[in-house]
């Protein structure tokens, strides 16, 4: 998701983790791709510009289809966000910024051989 205009943005990165059970397993959406740890997907946002200004860990639930820990989520993601430390999330989401500074030198100004004269006063006709 992008956000922002001109010569910079902020864009939120959702990837698998890679501590976390949702990437362990083949039957979740994150179970596919490549999972990263937090200092991981930090390092690669910098390598392509971009400055990581927040993270969070999020689905504590484990994967599972059965009801029981389906009702119970809103427990697991509330004691997982006290306790991530211990309990890693199978989901990493940092927010991060870039600023790209616009270019400069001679190169930018490009002389038009045939200008258009659209905008150019028109001569005012003399009377007859």
């Amino acid at each position: 998701m992008l956000a922002g205009a001109g010569a910079g943005g902020t864009a939120l990165f959702i990837v698998a983790n890679r501590a976390g059970l949702w990437s362990r397993s083949d039957r979740t959406p994150f179970g596919f791709g490549r999972p990263y740890s937090q200092s991981q997907l930090e390092s690669e946002l910098k390598e392509h510009g971009f400055l990581p200004e927040r993270h969070a860990t999020t689905l504590f639930q484990p994967p599972s289809e059965r009801r029981f820990w389906r009702k119970t989520a809103g427990m697991w993601e509330r004691l997982g966000g006290r306790l991530s430390v211990v309990v890693a999330g199978g989901v990493l989401m940092v927010l991060a910024s870039k600023r790209v500074h616009a270019p400069t030198g001679t190169g930018l100004r490009a002389t038009v051989r045939k200008p258009l004269e659209v905008l150019k006063p028109k001569p005012e006709a003399k009377p007859v």
